[in-house]
């Protein structure tokens, strides 16, 4: 197995250790632990070129790009992983493998399984054909059916320090400012820092100017709700086009090392939905992340003036309590409507920026100074 893979999971020094040791002799199934952002979904791709190709360069390489034959990712764009995405993991468990002895499953957010796709898996995850390793990747175990869980060898990824995200991103040659912010700002997770450094960074900055510029007025709310969804469009521009670069190099990939139509086709499939569960969290990202934006802002203000800073990069707003709270309370709101809903964009940001308070910037007294 590659180094430089298992080098992309920082600070998991234990976990990796383990599952670098039970590649060596792999049980038939795992169970990786661990907050969103905390190197799982790494991991669990690492392991899986390790299971069925160790110190295969190639494989780790295809492994990480979601690519390999051999490693089927099961990660639908639905809110639940159904009986029918469980028969499919059923299905591959009892296929041969394409180039290697072995096969690895790979479920992602393993949490969404409802209880007839779980029942299904059991027998499978309980007694898997011996060539077959299956992977379920989740940071709610809790919500797995316990039957689920005690069939797979658990590993636990802790969050990371901000201590740990910030020498990551100043390993990485961001600035030692930069890395600051973005490590208070990144709550554990060092994909989420990266992408503050990245294609977040300009969508944050877009939710938090519109905190200055809210006056009372509709036309303004409507200003900024254009202005942040310009931030959006901008942020999965890049997505987009590297989906269509993706399908189209992998078609040419499995031409020319000429394998079966529907070894082709399944691949074809499986990255099409990939893509699709890719820019639906992409969308979702980009307005929780939003939301969070503001939801520090609102924090820093009503943390007293003793408290560190989460934005150290902006001056703290003068705005009272009670209008804090009423902000955080619209915050909450939009973000539940969320997770609960699939609601139009456009009016799930109006409705949270007409909930905001006014800042009468004219006063010269909008902000106060940062510490």
């Amino acid at each position: 197995m590659t180094p430089g893979s298992w080098d992309r999971i920082v600070g998991q020094e234990r976990a990796v250790a383990l599952l670098q040791r039970a590649a060596e002799r792999p049980v038939h199934a795992y169970l990786l632990v661990g907050p969103r952002g905390s190197g799982t979904s790494e991991a669990a791709r690492c392991f899986a070129a390790a299971v069925i190709a160790p110190d295969d360069d190639r494989a780790s390489d295809l492994a990480q790009l979601g690519r390999h034959p051999d490693i089927v990712e099961i990660d639908p764009a639905d809110n639940e992983i159904r009986v029918e995405h469980a028969q499919e993991i059923v299905a591959e468990a009892h296929s041969s493998a394409i180039e290697s002895e072995r096969k690895a499953i790979v479920v992602f957010d393993a949490e969404r399984l409802n209880e007839s796709a779980a029942n299904k898996l059991l027998k499978t995850l309980e007694e898997p054909p011996p060539s077959v390793v299956i992977i379920l990747v989740t940071a709610a175990a809790d919500r797995l059916l316990p039957t689920i869980r005690s069939r797979c060898q658990r590993v636990d990824f802790a969050p990371l320090s901000s201590a740990t995200i910030r020498r990551a991103l100043t390993d990485a040659d961001v600035t030692p400012e930069r890395a600051e912010l973005i490590a208070r700002l990144a709550g554990g997770q060092l994909d989420r820092a990266r992408a503050l450094d990245g294609r977040l960074d300009g969508v944050r900055r877009a939710f938090v100017a519109t905190v200055g510029e809210l006056d009372g007025t509709g036309c303004t709310v409507t200003a900024r709700v254009a202005a942040v969804q310009d931030a959006m469009k901008d942020a999965v521009g890049d997505l987009e086009a590297a989906h269509a670069e993706q399908t189209a190099t992998l078609a040419e990939e499995f031409e020319r090392a000429g394998y079966p139509d529907r070894v082709t086709q399944a691949q074809l499939r499986r990255l099409k939905q990939q893509q699709a569960r890719a820019h639906r969290h992409a969308r979702t990202e980009l307005l929780l992340e939003g939301i969070t934006a503001l939801e520090t802002v609102y924090r820093d203000a009503l943390a007293g003036a003793d408290a560190p800073l989460l934005n150290v990069d902006r001056a703290v707003l003068a705005i009272d309590a009670r209008s804090c709270a009423d902000a955080l309370d619209a915050c909450r709101s939009a973000r539940r409507a969320l997770g609960e809903f699939n609601p139009n964009e456009p009016l799930l940001l109006e409705r949270l920026f007409l909930h905001l308070p006014a800042i009468h910037r004219a006063q010269g007294r909008g902000v106060r100074p940062g510490r």
